[in-house]
């Protein structure tokens, strides 16, 4: 029976609203050039990193407001999500990214936010 998740995304043990969208990328870091006769010659200097790609199709003031506490602090965020090559949830430092943040409307005088955006990156 395969494993179930709860909490798809949580930061420093705040729940945030289950993403509409989420892509998660890892990048390998490397230092690469060209000696005098053309060959590469490449260090790699980390393998994994890892990029989390998030995206929420609609968020009240409410939710929009506990996404926005849980990143204030920007860095050595503690991330917890699904890692897929490891088949299982972990936690893992990160920073936020940019964030993209359109209001679509407002509803009773507050503003209800289309398509807000933002990045989890590994430190």
């Amino acid at each position: 029976m395969a494993a179930k998740f709860n909490n798809i995304l949580s930061v420093g043990g705040v729940t945030l609203p289950d993403p509409s969208k989420m892509h998660i990328e890892d990048y390998d870091i490397s230092e690469s050039e060209r000696n005098a006769n053309g060959k590469m010659i490449s260090q790699l200097i980390r393998e994994d990193v890892h990029k989390i790609i998030c995206e929420w199709a609609v968020l009240r003031p409410g939710e929009y407001m506990i996404i926005r506490r849980a990143i204030k602090k920007k860095f050595g965020l503690r991330v917890n999500f699904f890692i897929p090559e490891q088949d299982a949830s972990g936690t893992l430092d990160m920073y936020a990214g940019d964030r993209k943040t359109p209001i679509y409307t407002y509803e009773n005088g507050l503003p209800v936010y289309k398509g807000f955006a933002m990045n989890f990156i590994e430190m």
